[in-house]
């Protein structure tokens, strides 16, 4: 079965950011340029963050790096389900 990586987010530092800087969570979402729906899933842990989403923190927060926010994890293919509408 094909291993890959999945990019996680390390959702205990993110929110210790936010509430520090006082950001909201619908803030935010706009700041990275998703909704605050995917903002929620992806901190409640029902969904991987996607490139927009990696690339709107990093573009949009200047003071965060990336090994703070997000890391790897191997996973096989057979064990991922995608959810589709």
């Amino acid at each position: 079965m094909e291993r890959t990586k999945a990019i996680l987010v390390n959702v205990d530092f993110l929110q210790t950011y936010l509430k520090k800087k006082g950001i909201s969570q619908c803030r935010f979402a706009e700041e990275v340029g998703v909704t605050q729906s995917t903002v929620n899933r992806i901190m409640n842990g029902k969904r991987n963050p996607g490139g927009k989403f990696v690339t709107g923190v990093l573009q949009g927060f200047n003071d965060l790096r990336f090994d703070e926010v997000f890391s790897y994890n191997n996973f096989e293919w057979r064990n991922y389900y995608v959810h589709r509408r």
